[in-house]
């Protein structure tokens, strides 16, 4: 008999040299419908001619620098699976500080209410409102809701797919908004009609500055959405232009408590500092680094 060469190892040995072997792996994994063990605890298995083809097509990508999220259309986060693709911001790790804060924010004892409104702007693939709703017991009565807006009509439907997959499109409401510029909830409620006293905003807008995004690496600048990534302003314009629209919201509700949380490129600090006070000059705001060290989230309480 002649050496197989159509085994899980028999490719893996001939493309190891072609991109990283964990890179590999992951590939393989997902041209296979099996999990990255399944690849290293099966190296007899056989690929079908069609399934060598595509695992060809997928590293040749790869060669070109495009993201295995990208390739795979799968991406973890805060110990989820989630849908992306080249209309939606590949999750980051860091984003979860985010999620750990807003959830620590939404049980805090200090602050509760019987009503809770979360509006998370710029959703993208909806991986910090879905993180959210999957996490809060409060989520499942009807004492808090959940909004999430975002410019792009793709990434909205990645979101809903997303809110699909792990059971909550009953529990999110999604809108095609600039940030919160077309706020006319007429599902389920107007939002005039709803009786909010804690509301908690988080955002994740663009924040790279021009500087910061021509020196992105060619994977992020090449593949993932300029307009999910880039601000004018240093940066900072999408968040300049939201404060301006919560100063404008905020005295149209009767409010108990309200937080926001966004994520920020750590050299941000000071600037967003100074314009949080410029149109709320009573806030108390904080910043949290990530687990690398560096300053990534502001919370602004008013």
């Amino acid at each position: 008999m002649g050496i197989i060469s159509n085994t899980i190892n028999r490719i893996l040995q001939k493309y190891q040299y072609s991109t990283n072997q964990s890179d590999l792996e992951i590939l393989m994994a997902d041209t296979i419908g099996k999990s990255r063990e399944f690849v290293l605890a099966h190296p007899e298995y056989k690929l079908t001619k069609t399934q060598i083809l595509k695992l060809k097509s997928q590293i040749q990508r790869r060669q070109q620098n495009e993201p295995i999220a990208y390739l795979t259309r799968h991406k973890e986060f805060y110990g989820l699976d989630f849908i992306v693709n080249k209309h939606t911001l590949i999750p980051r790790p860091e984003t979860e500080l985010i999620v750990d804060e807003v959830l620590r924010e939404i049980q805090n004892t200090r602050h509760k209410a019987q009503s809770t409104t979360i509006l998370d702007i710029g959703t993208g693939s909806g991986n910090i409102a879905i993180s959210i709703a999957k996490n809060i017991k409060t989520i499942q009565s009807n004492n808090c809701q959940l909004f999430a807006t975002d410019i792009s009509p793709s990434a909205l439907k990645i979101a809903k797919q997303n809110a699909k997959k792990h059971n909550l499109t009953n529990k999110i409401t999604f809108l095609q908004s600039d940030l919160l510029n077309n706020f006319k909830f007429k599902e389920p409620k107007k939002l005039t009609e709803l009786q909010i006293e804690k509301l908690v905003v988080v955002a994740n807008l663009p924040y790279l500055s021009d500087e910061i995004y021509n020196s992105c690496a060619k994977n992020v600048k090449n593949f993932e959405p300029k307009s999910a990534l880039y601000s004018t302003n240093a940066g900072l314009a999408h968040y300049e232009k939201l404060l301006q629209q919560l100063k404008t919201l905020l005295p149209k509700y009767y409010l108990s408590h309200t937080a926001c949380y966004f994520e920020i490129s750590p050299e941000q600090k000071i600037p967003i500092e100074k314009l949080i006070k410029k149109y709320f000059s009573q806030a108390n705001t904080y910043f949290k680094k990530d687990l690398s060290g560096k300053w990534r989230m502001c919370k602004i309480t008013l």
